[in-house]
């Protein structure tokens, strides 16, 4: 099979483990924080998976998920997705989010000792990941943006997932793929980067690079600015228990 036709193939079955696994799973909540946008992770679902990190990030920017390998030597994912439950200054404006980067951790401890400082490179020449949304293709040598909406209303947008796939099959790499939020809601500033993590897939937590991934997403991520902090997470958790429920 040609690599174009399994890209396409796996394009295609990211966006069925988006649709499928959007109730539960890890995602991203849009937010407006000191006048900029970013991105807090949380875990969907009635069923939290046990991250070790709680049901709500306590750092912004920052989330990983899982490839799903194919019968082919590729591999999809369709998480981590967006939501956006509480519009504010964005009622009424688009939302857009771009492709601006991509590094990897090659072959990571299984449990980074604390002061782990990770080893991120440049993807190699054979190394693609494509990006996808609603028609449109972008991919780590060929950056670009993704309309995620074109006008938000009261409700808010849940939903707002990407779509990503590789001709390749990771085994012991992680993948971060960065990414910048923005809007053109006036007063309300573009994103730090948002760091997705794509770790392998896997029957264990070791072959997944689990503990790994997490030492990376808290590494990569950014500080919650205080004295706001406190109250936007115990917020944060608040709403996350009632998705829950």
């Amino acid at each position: 099979m040609r690599m174009w036709t399994r890209i396409a193939l796996s394009i295609a079955l990211a966006a069925l483990v988006a649709q499928a696994a959007s109730a539960q799973a890890r995602r991203f909540e849009i937010r407006i924080i000191d006048g900029q946008l970013a991105a807090q992770g949380y875990i969907g679902g009635p069923n939290p998976t046990d991250d070790g990190l709680g049901l709500v990030r306590p750092y912004l920017n920052s989330m990983h998920d899982h490839w799903t390998n194919g019968e082919t030597r590729a591999a999809s994912a369709g998480l981590p997705g967006f939501d956006l439950f509480d519009p504010g200054a964005l009622l009424g404006h688009g939302l857009t989010i771009t492709l601006t980067g991509a590094s990897k951790w090659v072959a990571p401890p299984d449990e980074p000792a604390p002061g782990t400082i990770p080893d991120l490179v440049a993807l190699g020449p054979a190394e693609e990941i494509f990006v996808s949304r609603v028609g449109v293709q972008h991919s780590t040598s060929a950056p670009g943006s993704f309309t995620l909406a074109e006008s938000i209303g009261a409700g808010g947008a849940a939903g707002l997932d990407l779509a990503f796939a590789t001709a390749l099959e990771p085994t012991d790499t992680i993948y971060i793929l960065d990414f910048t939020l923005s809007t053109d809601a006036p007063g309300v500033a573009s994103s730090d980067p948002i760091h997705v993590i794509l770790s392998p897939d896997g029957l264990t937590k070791l072959q997944r690079l689990h503990y790994a991934s997490l030492y990376l997403e808290e590494h990569l991520g950014t500080p919650i600015p205080a004295p706001g902090g406190v109250a936007l997470l115990v917020g944060a958790g608040l709403v996350g228990g009632r998705r829950r429920r």
